[in-house]
């Protein structure tokens, strides 16, 4: 069943949209403080990020909250990665590595599911889908006034990460998404659309 557009179709929205994205940017946890999204704006943001594309209606990734409560856990989860990393890591280094649990007052963790396998949908098509669907999470929160960054490391590719979030097999921890009230900004140049895109120029190497 075809349903009407959710927004006035006499209206351009372009000017709008286009304003919001331009002035996206991303701010790094320890930039981020309280106040955090109520529980109502999280479930916006959430829901925005599920009207990403999703090819086959697989919903080829999910999101797992990291609650206030459960930051001491996950900062012991981060030491025990980076142990399992490296041994002799030093104290300090521990220190940096349970601090990062508790950076931003909102936490998520970004989990691409690989499986079922579907030969329409392969894998590198899943996480096209995510990297949307974060987008669309970035921007939401982005347009509720707070800042929001996507960060990555070693210890999301540890044995114990993947125990400690019930990752299963064809499932991948992607990235944390942090989401807080930014204290700083720090924005960097954009690239121009020259910079980014070419045309297709067909030639005899490719009769």
């Amino acid at each position: 069943m075809e349903m009407p557009p959710p927004y006035p179709p006499d209206k351009d929205w372009s000017e709008l949209v286009l304003a919001m994205i331009g002035s996206r940017y991303s701010v790094a946890p320890k930039r981020l403080a309280a106040p955090g999204p109520s529980a109502a704006q999280l479930q916006a943001i959430v829901e925005a990020a599920g009207c990403a594309p999703d090819h086959e209606l697989l919903r080829p990734w999910r999101l797992v909250r990291i609650a206030p409560d459960q930051r001491e856990r996950l900062a012991g989860l981060f030491v025990a990665a980076l142990l399992e990393r490296d041994p002799a890591a030093a104290l300090e280094d521990q220190a940096r590595a349970r601090e990062k649990a508790f950076r931003a007052p909102e936490l998520l963790l970004a989990v691409a599911r690989l499986e079922p396998a579907h030969d329409d949908v392969p894998a590198h098509e899943r996480y096209v889908a995510l990297g949307a669907a974060l987008m669309n999470l970035l921007l939401a929160a982005h347009g509720m006034g707070f800042g929001a960054m996507l960060t990555s490391g070693h210890s999301l590719r540890s044995r114990r990460f993947a125990q400690a979030f019930a990752t299963g097999g064809g499932e991948v921890p992607v990235c944390f998404v942090s989401i807080g009230t930014p204290l700083a900004v720090r924005r960097r140049a954009r690239p121009s659309a020259q910079e980014l895109m070419s045309d297709w120029r067909h030639g005899a190497s490719d009769a």
